[in-house]
């Protein structure tokens, strides 16, 4: 959801605080007409959403194996170093340190694509669930005549307490259930029945590599 902006903000802040601040739209004795959403709540509840989490998530093994099996390959390079480094000529050790050094800057590298690939998959999954609840809410917007809606899930919210009656969620939520879903992703097979609606996806984070 976009974020406010600072001159939207201080809108927000003096509806809630019910100060006479509010500004009058342009040209026009009618005041502005304020909504808020919970685009969190929302997006809970969005068709489709289940289908691209459940379909990301099973992408995403295959890059979680490959990040441990590469760490695992340096591990067990960085333990025998430990254990066989004493023993070792000073040439030797500098010449099995450089390769090690070189074997876990490969090891990151391949982390950093993985995880730049998994954050494109899930845009790509994403983006036709947030372009339809965007239309939604425009659509909202429009009918309703609204000049602002705020997100109070967005991070940095500047809202503190709103009148419950400005809230659209319900209302995003009916039509956007009432439209239904998109079609399935790529590669997407949903279970039959499955209703659950779970958080947003996200990559799933890497273990931290440690030099030798």
């Amino acid at each position: 959801m976009a974020r406010l902006s600072r001159a939207a903000a201080g809108l927000v802040l003096a509806a809630a605080l019910g100060t006479p601040a509010l500004a009058q739209q342009p040209g026009s004795n009618q005041p502005l007409r304020l909504a808020y959403i919970n685009s969190a709540a929302i997006l809970a509840n969005t068709p489709g959403r289940a289908q691209a989490e459940s379909l990301f998530a099973r992408e995403m093994v295959g890059f979680r194996a490959e990040i441990q099996r590469l760490q695992q390959l340096l591990d067990s390079a960085q333990a025998e170093f430990t254990r066989t480094s004493v023993v070792m000529t000073p040439q030797a050790r500098q010449t099995r340190l450089t390769e090690i050094q070189q074997m876990e800057q490969r090891t990151r590298q391949r982390a950093e694509e993985l995880n730049q690939q998994a954050q494109a998959r899930e845009q790509e999954l994403t983006a036709p669930i947030m372009q339809r609840v965007t239309a939604v809410i425009e659509g909202i917007r429009a009918e309703f005549n609204y000049s602002f809606v705020f997100d109070v899930a967005a991070q940095g919210s500047p809202i503190i307490t709103a009148d419950r009656s400005l809230d659209i969620s319900a209302l995003v939520i009916q039509r956007l259930q009432a439209a239904g879903g998109a079609p399935p992703p790529a590669g997407a097979t949903p279970a039959p029945g499955d209703t659950s609606r779970p958080v947003v996806p996200r990559p799933a984070p890497t273990r931290p590599l440690q030099r030798p």
